[in-house]
């Protein structure tokens, strides 16, 4: 079964996506790739640790010496060293872990901003009482929507000094939910998409969005659709935060109703303004006849193509030739005003403000990023977090370091804070440099999160779930986590990480559940499941591979071996997967699965690269993908909520998963009645059975993270995954 491209490859002015992104409300956490996309991933990434012995005053394998380093710690500077910066602020492009830290401090995202409701130490969404007016009022209506009436504050400021209304919290989910959005600005986030009437706008078939309505200049209402209710932590849905519209635009603005974007009086078109929306109107065409084609080019090549597949296409075919005659006609009629600002203010988000986001609400406001640093100051008109807590430290860099100094750096005082170390031998270093008062001291908690290798499950070798099972009986996973977190991990057989109240609460009951697998090292239990799909044959498509042959030839060669499986129509059993260059994971792997693999007869070769290339090839993979396995880091936002991964209409379904029981299971936890704990808990151990045999992705580890910091930093001491630096930040001091 193939499954409709989800996302944009490339935006229509060229530049490239690699995130998933905001959903509804502001903060269903993503994930990236980073990360503040909705759904379970706040950041996919690549997991960066390098291997490298790293000798006081010698270099270090890819960067400085402690003593080249350029030390940037001053009496009112606090430094966080960094692995690295994209230099890209807004969620659905090319974020990193560091970029979403930098936006937190900024409060573009996360606790620190003005959202209507955020998380706080521990994960308890509560209401933002800095921000509102009076607690908000929700009213089931008759559809069985859910309508939240909100009443912020008169006296917020962004931090220019304009003042925030209530059109600034119903602007973003208005542009990002535009259709036009993802085609001009290459951006995958997919905006309010829990908002009644979200479809129909997203679609482009309606100018308004029907769940929001402006009441007054603080006052606004928002309903989420009965579609997406029940849903299990409910609260999460109504975070809504102010985006700054005079940033991006001059002459657009929210209509009166609340409802959709519309120009503001007296706007007039000049032929500048026409020529530009033209232009832009052809690169929108041309994208979208290459989109489609793309999205189903399949049909016309494919062997195993299915009714409902032929049936589904012609639809898609007529709504997409009724969508470019839509374009066509545009071009030959006046031009819209709003359409053309509308257009114009996405680019000025995708090309300016996401990477020089000069107006933001949070307790620090962009100065610059350049030298591999971004500089941050603080914002004199944030209001404080949550809490009522407000930063004092007046400047704040985030610094590229090289990672295999990191610690000496800390011990030294060049940086302040070096966060979420996971690798053993390191946080040995910083522990031990804490008992000998080099040191202020360290953080450590369980990740919320885990590190696996991912599958498309739709195409190549990989889309047979015995080939998967059999790679995961091919892998000594205890010896990676031994060698790779040292005594700080352990392995993982589900979608979970160890400090996820669910596992707390049912761990120990799935991993005792005889039918939850263990995978392990097992070549006899590869072997066997290989058996059970079409790669059954020697090379002539006819006679039986034999293990016996294969263990003969290994024995003889193992170097030269070419003793492969191949299915009837003569197709050899290979699997190709593509690593990040400075993850000690892809060299794991790279020196045990392909070795192991001979000898069940599959060829297994792992190719290491950038991770920005390794996204491009799992994010948009070819029907013939030469990569159908990759090597990837998952961290979870909160709720759990798995339907965007895995349910067949995810739009973060980038193992491509296609399986009726996903999409029920998926569905049914989301949807659990809030407050029904013990239902929740159910269907999580039902899902994590699914996964655990459909393995859409093999769990490698689940690790621990160590935060630490300088001796002068004070007030940088809580131990969850969810409070970092850029959420502690309103507490913290230093003193030189």
């Amino acid at each position: 079964m193939k499954i409709k491209k989800v996302f944009s490859s490339l935006m229509a002015l060229g530049l490239m996506t690699t995130i998933a992104a905001c959903g509804g409300g502001e903060n269903k956490d993503q994930t990236t790739d980073t990360k503040d996309n909705q759904g379970q991933e706040t950041q996919t990434e690549g997991e960066t640790n390098q291997e490298g012995e790293n000798a006081e005053g010698e270099v270090a394998e890819g960067g400085e010496s402690v003593e080249d380093f350029e030390k940037q710690t001053t009496d009112d500077t606090l430094v966080v060293g960094v692995e690295d910066i994209n230099g890209d602020f807004i969620g659905g492009w090319t974020n990193n872990k560091t970029d979403v830290k930098a936006r937190r401090y900024m409060g573009i995202e996360g606790n620190n901003g003005y959202s209507t409701i955020v998380q706080d130490e521990g994960g308890q969404w509560v209401n933002n009482m800095t921000v509102l007016e009076k607690e908000p009022e929700t009213v089931e209506n008759e559809d069985g929507s859910e309508t939240t009436t909100f009443t912020i504050k008169k006296d917020l400021k962004f931090s220019d000094g304009e003042p925030v209304t209530a059109k600034n919290y119903l602007f973003g989910s208005l542009l990002e939910s535009h259709h036009s959005y993802q085609v001009v600005t290459g951006s995958t986030n997919i905006g309010a998409d829990t908002i009644k009437g979200y479809e129909e706008y997203f679609n482009g078939n309606k100018d308004f969005l029907e769940g929001l309505e402006l009441v007054d200049d603080y006052t606004f209402k928002a309903t989420i659709s009965a579609d997406y209710l029940p849903y299990f932590e409910a609260d999460s849905l109504r975070g809504y935060g102010p985006f700054p519209i005079h940033a991006i635009t001059e002459n657009l603005t929210v209509s009166e109703d609340g409802k959709k974007l519309v120009a503001k009086e007296g706007y007039e078109v000049t032929e500048e303004d026409k020529e530009r929306y033209f232009k832009n109107l052809d690169t929108s065409i041309q994208k979208a006849k290459e989109d489609f084609e793309d999205e189903w080019s399949f049909i016309d090549t494919a062997d195993d193509v299915t009714d409902s597949e032929k049936e589904e296409y012609e639809e898609a075919k007529k709504e997409h030739e009724e969508k470019i005659k839509e374009l066509e006609a545009k071009k030959d009629g006046d031009v819209d005003p709003t359409e053309l600002l509308i257009e114009d203010a996405m680019l000025t988000q995708a090309n300016e403000y996401r990477v020089n986001p000069t107006v933001v609400v949070g307790p620090y406001k962009f100065d610059s990023f350049a030298n591999n640093m971004v500089h941050l100051s603080l914002n004199e008109n944030y209001a404080g977090n949550f809490k009522g807590e407000k930063a004092t430290i007046p400047h704040i860099i985030l610094q590229t370091v090289n990672k295999n100094i990191a610690v000496d750096l800390l011990e030294n005082g060049d940086i302040d804070l070096w966060e979420a170390e996971v690798d053993g031998a390191k946080i040995d270093q910083m522990r031990a440099a804490a008992d000998e008062g080099k040191i202020g001291g360290y953080n450590t908690f369980e990740r919320n999160g885990y590190g696996n290798v991912t599958f498309l499950t739709d195409r190549g070798a990989t889309k047979y779930k015995e080939v998967r099972q059999a790679i995961a009986q091919l892998m000594d996973r205890n010896s990676f986590v031994q060698s790779y977190a040292g005594g700080y991990g352990v392995v993982t057989n589900g979608m979970y990480g160890t400090s996820q109240w669910m596992y707390k609460e049912r761990g120990a009951d799935l991993e005792t559940n005889p039918e939850f697998k263990k995978y392990q090292l097992n070549l006899d239990a590869a072997n066997a499941l290989l058996d059970k799909t079409p790669f059954k044959f020697e090379a002539d498509g006819k006679t039986p591979w034999d293990k016996a042959k294969a263990d003969e030839e290994f024995a003889k060669n193992a170097d030269g071996f070419d003793y492969y499986r191949y299915d009837e129509n003569g197709k050899k059993l290979q699997v190709n997967q593509y690593g990040s260059d400075d993850s000690p994971i892809t060299t794991l792997i790279s020196n045990q699965v392909p070795v192991n693999a001979k000898q069940v007869g599959m060829e297994y070769n792992v190719t290491s690269g950038s991770f920005a290339t390794l996204l491009e090839y799992y994010n948009f993979p070819k029907e013939d993908a030469e990569y159908t396995a990759f090597n990837m880091g998952t961290d979870f936002g909160t709720p759990f909520d798995p339907y965007y991964q895995y349910h067949s209409k995810g739009f973060d379904n980038r193992t491509r998963t296609n399986d009726p029981k996903a999409d029920e299971l998926t569905v049914k936890l989301r949807q659990t009645t809030p407050g029904d704990k013990e239902s929740y808990l159910d269907t999580w151990e039902e899902f994590e059975m699914w996964y655990n045999d459909y393995l859409p992705e093999i769990p490698l580890y689940a690790n621990q993270n160590h935060s630490g910091y300088s001796k002068r930093v004070k007030g940088f001491d809580i131990n969850t995954p969810l409070w970092e630096s850029e959420y502690q930040i309103n507490a913290m001091t230093i003193e030189n």
